[in-house]
């Protein structure tokens, strides 16, 4: 069995903002005014994709969400 995806649907999904599925990095995206939170979102930039993703179970999204800071992160 062959499963087949169009063009438009991929460059759609490549196309939307990363969203996030992990509440820690929810909040401390949403906590831009809270030096305690900034401080942890800083110690986890500083830790490699690896570390991230099986210490602490984050998907690829919830990395580039945590590095890019964007408004957009929304619980799912």
């Amino acid at each position: 069995m062959t499963v087949q995806f169009s063009r438009k649907a991929q460059t759609a999904l490549s196309a939307s903002p990363p969203v996030t599925r992990s509440g820690l990095v929810c909040r401390l995206v949403r906590a831009c005014n809270d030096p305690g939170k900034e401080r942890i979102r800083k110690w986890l930039i500083d830790l490699d994709d690896a570390q991230l993703q099986s210490g602490l179970g984050l998907t690829v999204e919830d990395i580039a969400v945590l590095r890019t800071g964007t408004k957009t992160a929304s619980l799912r």
